[in-house]
C-alpha cells in the first residue's frame, strides 16, 4: 500500500491468512461455502478456547460485503454462519467431554 499523500513514504505491505470467493454458485471450483470459512476459521478457534485461551473474530469491512453472512448466515443449515456453528460444536464437545472433575460456563 502506498499513501498517496506521502509517495515517497516506504510502500507498507501486509497478507491475508484467507481469501474467499462467493459470488458465483457452488459448482465453481473456488467458492467458499460457509462450511469452508467454519472450518478454516472456526474450528481453530474453538480449539483454541478449550485450550486456555481467549478467542475472538473481528469482522470488518464495507457495507454489503457480507460480514453478517458470514457470521451469522441464514436459517437453512446448510449456510449457517460461523457463530450458529461453532455454537453447536461448542455444546458437543462440553457433551462428550464431560466428567466430574470439570465444569464449564458458558
Amino acid at each position: 500500500i502506498i499513501n498517496p499523500k506521502n509517495p515517497k513514504e516506504a510502500p507498507k505491505s501486509f497478507s491475508f491468512d484467507y481469501s474467499y470467493w462467493s459470488h458465483t454458485s457452488p459448482e465453481d471450483p473456488c467458492f467458499a461455502s460457509q462450511n469452508r470459512v467454519y472450518n478454516d476459521i472456526g474450528k481453530e478457534m474453538l480449539l483454541h478456547a478449550f485450550e486456555g485461551y481467549n478467542v475472538c473474530i473481528f469482522a470488518y469491512g464495507q457495507t454489503g460485503a457480507g460480514k453478517s453472512y458470514t457470521m451469522m448466515g441464514k436459517q437453512e443449515e446448510s449456510q449457517a454462519g460461523i457463530i450458529p456453528q461453532l455454537c453447536e460444536e461448542l455444546f458437543e464437545k462440553i457433551n462428550d467431554n464431560c466428567n466430574e472433575e470439570m465444569s464449564y460456563s458458558v
